[in-house]
């Protein structure tokens, strides 16, 4: 089991590597480059937020489920 989320990750890591090597290496302008850059950094970063407004929510809603629970105390 612990074998599978070595190579889970290493797949992973490997498809992110050939990928930025793929972009760097495409014959295209430098400014078509350095847009497609950072449209698919402000991409990721899109998901990155979501994803933690996401835990911030749920986090927020245990803290009031406890603080619920203490009051009744």
């Amino acid at each position: 089991m612990k074998n599978t989320g070595i190579v889970v990750a290493s797949l992973v890591g490997g498809m992110i590597v050939g990928s930025a090597l793929t972009m760097l290496l495409t014959p295209q302008s430098g400014p078509e480059l350095r847009q497609q850059i950072k449209d698919f950094i402000d991409k990721q970063s899109d998901k990155v937020h979501d994803k933690l407004d996401k835990v911030h929510e749920k986090v927020q809603s245990e803290i009031e489920k406890v603080a619920c629970k203490c009051d009744k105390q």
